[in-house]
């Protein structure tokens, strides 16, 4: 064929084809300077090559079409400067079409003799050496946790007596019910009695009788401490005779608050709030106070302003007007975030962690920074215990979707995450919400008990049952973002009597009161207005009735530091200004076993038949609230260090998702490899040098800019979904911890850390599979830090857009913002079309158009030697150097997408769509 082609190609006086090692054709006899040769079109075989950017070539050697097109040199061979001789690419070396020198492969990649491109073998044998590493390692520590069970399940078998047959096929059916941590054994104790099959014995300790935090309930409602402080033989005694753990969660409270009282109370006198752009205010002249150890319940309508008045009290929002005290001192309500606790409706916990787990962080995060491990393990032990929790400790709490333990069981870790921070009072947004009355009862004996030890237990409360509402201390009734009943519970009945309203014998009073505020009261009085605003009106007219009334005794409260206030360190008046004496007047209220009043306080407490306490400090502590504050919570770094050891066994207990994500980053690289594979590592193919420019007919500009495109978008497609989920499934978690008091930006980066190991591994599986395939002559360690690069910039922007976006609309909509990114790259439309369009600017704000720039001057670089590459440069748009600044560049943008996602974590409520 090739003699063939010869004797065509001489027959029409296109010169002959040069002997194999020549690098040109070899011209007629007949063609001289003034006898050039005649114009050859090329064999359509040619033109079609030509057409798909390859050289023409037969049976592997290139051949040209006419006497002045150069032949370059053949794949797998060299030609040295003048043209004259090609050898074979030697072993350890690689050679490309045109190669004038043989390139020297990277130590272990596989060059034979004759090679045009290199394979990287060793960046393949690490990433196979690293996921055995991975692999076993799992192994060793599961296996590890099993050895470490069945030991404990011996051990226990041996200190016990024999069961029956039937106890112990009740315990392998129950031990299937809950998802251990790898601890098999332990399901054999730590079973919930409530999940329990039939026939299982109940756990150590627990039995029909009351238990944890509700043995407080057999303490009597009274407090066994003088005005001094000081406790009494029958109080000492009482407290002796508390369960262990109950004593243990006490002193570890007085610890946290430096003081016997362990609660907070409450003031607020015309208290209003008005959104910005509002017409009618939420909240309006609500009068009162919230005594410190007890269990205070707001009641109302949907819109009544509950969530509002319970959101100023924790300082969330900004009261618009009035006055609020905590513990007698007015000042910001926010700053004492770190001193109250608040329990969600939804109950908002990690589901990849243990019961244990997740009071411990909690623990370690907010209480005094100047705690030792073994007391922070002690206090969150002793909650454990009280909370009833101890036989499901080990056990993950799981999701909603997916639950693991009781409703009931989360329930109580959410209120021990808050407990674990020993808190001075408590919010609860509706306790009882999704529980069944078994569970909502036993939740609100626990809450009476906590409160009976002195902590101020508040919240909100919707229709309760019977036992429940006769639970409550005190109510606050409100609808139309006013006040319609503040006092003791026992006083409602008689309050509403008053005015016309009839309880039904052996009704449910709780469902009376809830139709009655509702403006539903007809079916309790047959006569009269029923309406909201009629029930304000009355309760207007009775609090104005009672402070008209000589025969009701009021309470003195003097200016703080005066010489007949006692102690003056309840708290610090930010303002610096003395407060004004107020006269106020209230009910007597169940009072902690444990409160301690002021030291020679001189307020005494008289009966009267409602509460309209104003603002006063009646039960404040010794030590000072500023100093407290001052002590709670942990550095920044080492929350910052508490918080990236929760996100990597977060990880570690996600690893289905971790293989799927790098099992997906492999098929991406594999796929993107395999259809550069056919190119043999030839991505550019440019115009020959002057005065040959003219003959390269098998130009091509595209194939590096597509390659750099495919990879921004595959990298894109890989990484956008996983990115999401860095924030998006914690958002709710981490607006309860901040909002607590933990530190925003040592969450921030502890996660953005967290997910690098994760992006690296997925780097490394999609760069290894597409160098491999793909063999182009840019290095492998390159690429990887390019791609690497490039996953830190979708990472970050997945991350931005998890804080605008709602969680189920925000993996889609981060994955089509990844693909517009990638497709700004530069490759089509081409960045020099974009520059003429004076656009560059749009092309330039996305890091495809970097990655991109990196790709061309890698792949295109390299040979110069034989093309014209800067007008490859010109015609595409790209660069051909800076390297390292377009690696900075990928890095700065990558790092600007999470301090906008920082942003975004701070006001992102607002803005999320």
């Amino acid at each position: 064929m090739l003699e063939t082609w010869r004797s065509a190609l001489e027959a029409a006086g296109c010169g002959g084809l040069a002997d194999e090692g020549m690098s040109s054709w070899v011209p007629m006899s007949n063609n001289t300077v003034n006898s050039l040769p005649q114009f050859c079109p090329p064999f359509a075989e040619c033109q079609m090559a030509r057409l798909g950017y390859h050289a023409c070539a037969l049976d592997g050697i290139n051949i040209g079409m006419g006497p002045f097109e150069p032949i370059i040199c053949q794949a797998g061979k060299y030609c040295p400067p003048g043209g004259k001789a090609t050898f074979n690419c030697p072993a350890g070396h690689y050679c490309q079409p045109g190669a004038a020198t043989p390139t020297p492969c990277a130590v272990g990649s596989h060059c034979p003799e004759g090679s045009s491109f290199e394979r990287y073998l060793i960046p393949l044998g690490v990433l196979i050496a690293l996921d055995i590493l991975i692999i076993i390692g799992i192994i060793i520590l599961r296996f590890r946790s099993r050895l470490s069970s069945s030991a404990q399940v011996h051990q226990s078998s041996l200190s016990k007596k024999p069961q029956s047959a039937v106890a112990g096929l009740a315990r392998a059916v129950t031990r299937r019910k809950y998802k251990r941590i790898s601890e098999e054994g332990k399901r054999l104790h730590n079973m919930d009695h409530e999940m329990s099959a039939v026939g299982t014995p109940l756990p150590p300790g627990r039995g029909d009788v009351w238990a944890g935090f509700q043995e407080a309930l057999v303490m009597p409602a009274q407090s066994y401490r003088n005005n001094d402080g000081i406790m009494s033989p029958q109080g000492e005694d009482l407290e002796k005779n508390l369960p262990p753990q109950i004593r243990a969660f006490i002193d570890s409270m007085r610890k946290a608050t430096d003081a016997s009282e362990i609660g907070m109370s409450f003031g607020y006198s015309q208290l209003a709030f008005q959104p910005k752009g509002s017409n009618r205010p939420i909240l309006q002249d609500i009068t009162g106070s919230i005594r410190s150890g007890t269990l205070t319940a707001v009641m109302g309508g949907s819109g009544a302003g509950k969530s509002t008045f319970v959101n100023v009290l924790m300082g969330k929002i900004e009261y618009t007007h009035g006055r609020v005290e905590v513990n007698g001192v007015p000042g910001k309500l926010a700053r004492y975030k770190k001193l109250i606790g608040y329990v969600p409706q939804d109950d908002i916990v990690l589901p990849e962690l243990t019961v244990r787990e997740n009071i411990m962080h909690s623990a370690r995060i907010r209480l005094p920074h100047t705690w030792t491990s073994p007391e922070i393990e002690n206090h969150v032990a002793a909650i454990i215990d009280c909370l009833e929790l101890s036989h499901v400790r080990d056990s993950l709490v799981g999701s909603v979707g997916k639950p693991v333990i009781s409703g009931g069981q989360r329930k109580r870790v959410s209120i021990g995450m808050e407990l674990a921070a020993a808190p001075m009072a408590i919010f609860l947004d509706e306790p009882t919400s999704g529980l069944d009355a078994t569970a909502a009862s036993s939740i609100m004996r626990t809450l009476k008990a906590i409160a009976r030890l002195g902590i101020s237990v508040i919240t909100i409360i919707h229709q309760p049952r019977m036992e429940i509402f006769e639970m409550l201390d005190d109510l606050i009734l409100l609808a139309n973002g006013q006040q319609l009943y503040e006092g003791p519970e026992s006083g409602v009945q008689p309050f509403f009597e008053k005015f016309g309203y009839i309880f039904p014998k052996h009704a449910n009073y709780g469902d009376v009161v809830t139709d009655i505020i509702t403006g539903n009261g007809r079916a309790y009085k047959k006569s009269g207005d029923i309406s909201k605003d009629a029930l304000i009106a009355d309760w207007v007219a009775s609090r104005r009735e009672v402070q008209r009334s000589p025969a009701v005794p009021t309470i003195e409260v003097s200016r703080p530091g005066s010489p007949d206030s006692g102690s003056s360190t309840a708290g610090d008046d930010e303002s610096g200004n003395d407060r004004a004496d107020t006269r106020v007047v209230s009910v007597v209220r169940p009072v902690s076993p444990f409160s301690l009043h002021f030291d020679n306080a001189k307020s005494k407490l008289r009966l009267s038949s409602a509460s309209v306490l104003a603002v006063g400090n009646l039960t404040a502590s010794k030590a000072p609230l500023g100093r407290l504050l001052k002590q709670r919570g942990a550095s920044r770094l080492k929350q910052f260090t508490l918080c990236l050891s929760r996100a990597f066994l977060q990880q570690y207990r996600n690893l289905s998702v971790f293989w799927f994500e790098v099992g997906l980053a492999t098929l991406a690289g594999f796929l993107l490899g395999l259809a550069e594979n056919a190119k043999n590592g030839v991505l550019f193919m440019g115009l020959y040098h002057r005065p040959y420019e003219i003959l390269s007919t098998a130009s091509d500009f595209k194939s590096a800019p597509e390659m750099a495109l495919l990879t921004a978008i595959a990298i894109g497609l890989v990484s956008a979904a996983p990115g999401v989920r860095v924030f998006s499934e914690e958002m709710l978690l981490h607006r309860r911890e901040a909002e607590a008091g933990h530190s925003r930006v040592a969450y921030f980066l502890a996660k953005s850390v967290s997910v690098l190991p994760r992006m690296g591994m997925a780097c490394m599986h999609f760069t290894v599979p597409l160098w491999l395939l793909s063999t182009p002559i840019m290095g492998w360690g390159l690429g990887f830090v390019a791609n690497l690069w490039y996953f830190y910039c979708i990472f970050g922007l997945a991350s931005g857009i998890s804080m605008v976006v709602k969680r189920e609309d925000a993996p889609l909509f981060a994955t089509m913002i990844a693909l517009i990114v990638g497709i700004l790259s530069g490759a089509a439309p081409p960045l020099s079309s974009v520059r003429n369009w004076k656009m560059e600017w749009l092309w330039r704000a996305s890091p495809g158009v970097w990655l991109a720039e990196i790709y061309f001057g890698q792949l295109v670089s390299p040979l110069g030697y034989l093309y014209d590459i800067e007008s490859a440069a010109f015609m595409t748009g790209f660069r051909l150097d800076g390297l390292w600044k377009n690696m900075g560049i990928l890095v700065a943008i990558g790092t600007i997408y999470r301090i906008l996602a920082f942003v975004g974590l701070l006001w992102g409520t607002k803005m999320r769509i």
